[in-house]
């Protein structure tokens, strides 16, 4: 049985939520770390993995920009005009 493949403009949507809830994610809690130093918390464990849970959210979106890059590289290649 084959598999349906998704559209250029799906494949898109499906980029940019990802990007966006990435970037919600890592935006907020990099506000928590940021938040909970300046409140004069010490940077231990939970706050240390917060961060890096941070890190990861804006490697997650980057991923996914990198994916949209190429499929706006695929639809320029196509000759499909997206403008409206």
């Amino acid at each position: 049985m084959t598999r349906a493949t998704p559209t250029l403009r799906q494949r898109k949507i499906f980029a940019l939520t990802r990007i966006l809830g990435g970037l919600v994610a890592a935006c907020y809690l990099g506000y928590v770390v940021v938040a909970n130093l300046a409140a004069g918390v010490p940077f231990d464990r939970t706050l240390g993995f917060t961060a890096l849970v941070a890190v990861a959210g804006f490697a997650y979106a980057a991923w996914y920009l990198r994916d949209l890059s190429a499929i706006a590289r695929e639809e320029r290649e196509q000759g499909i005009d997206d403008s409206r």
